[in-house]
């Protein structure tokens, strides 16, 4: 069977591997014949609702049995209705099962998910049966030297947290540690910083910022000394709602304890080192 008709099947069907070359032989390797027999399997038919709005899905986590790797993934649907079944649900599993055995996170839909399909393969044949235009909007895989940790929101998951905490072993087994894992996923996802810490915020991002707080002084009237200082505590607040370790923590009714606090009571040498928050629709 020539590799060159199964790629132009491919593109012409949006079909797999296997899907191309049955058709084709069941066709006599006639092209038009094979387009026309994987429209009538409903296998080509992923290719035209690939124009689709995906805005429907489900946020999935995996974590290693140590505690080490963690995946989030997100998969987008078209309706709620779909985003609920098994089937997609385990298409969404399948997927971050192999995110989280995958050697690299780059062109994840073009890597092998087995030796007769990639990735997009498993996708658009899910398209096929389900019947909806389905989406892998992003994925990401942590590694630890200490533990990794993950929150999902809801029966079907419509938002998922991962986050990479750094400790020795002998904190992770804390039961304070292991509350807190749980409590600072669940303050990323009600929350939704943007950073770990400051130093982490872009230059021009604060250059924005600052560029806004000085004008709307200066539109006041206030003196340019008066103006730098003023500037100054309206940095510390935005840090506040944008870097995790800066932000009141959820629980504390007084709005005085923040995130770090926190952190530093459950043991020494606790740090989060990266985090990972996707929401449907966002």
């Amino acid at each position: 069977m020539s590799v060159e008709l199964i790629s132009k099947l491919r593109e012409m069907t949006g079909a797999g591997i296997k899907d191309c070359n049955n058709a084709l032989k069941e066709a006599n390797n006639d092209i038009e014949q094979a387009v026309k027999i994987l429209r009538e399997k409903g296998i080509a038919s992923a290719v035209k609702r690939a124009d689709r709005s995906a805005k429907q899905g489900t946020v999935v986590a995996r974590i290693s049995a140590d505690k080490k790797t963690g995946v989030l993934v997100e998969l987008n649907c078209e309706t709620d209705f779909v985003a609920k079944t098994d089937n997609f649900k385990k298409l969404a599993n399948d997927i971050a099962v192999h995110v989280e055995k995958s050697s690299s996170q780059d062109n994840i839909l073009e890597q092998k998910y087995d030796a007769a399909q990639t990735v997009k393969d498993l996708i658009t044949n899910a398209i096929a049966t389900i019947g909806e235009n389905i989406v892998l909007k992003r994925a990401v895989k942590f590694t630890s030297t200490g533990v990794i940790s993950s929150y999902i929101h809801g029966e079907f998951g419509t938002l998922g947290v991962l986050v990479n905490f750094e400790c020795s072993d002998e904190v992770a087994k804390s039961e304070k540690f292991q509350t807190l894992t749980k409590e600072i996923a669940m303050q990323i996802a009600a929350v939704s910083p943007s950073y770990v810490k400051r130093d982490q915020v872009p230059q021009e991002e604060l250059a924005k910022e600052k560029e806004i707080y000085v004008k709307q002084l200066q539109e006041e009237g206030k003196p340019a000394n008066i103006i730098e200082k003023i500037v100054v505590g309206k940095l510390d607040k935005y840090y506040s709602q944008v870097c995790l370790l800066e932000q009141p923590y959820m629980r504390d009714t007084t709005g005085k304890q923040k995130v770090q606090e926190i952190i530093n009571q459950a043991g020494a040498g606790i740090s989060v080192k990266e985090f990972a928050r996707f929401k449907i629709g966002e």
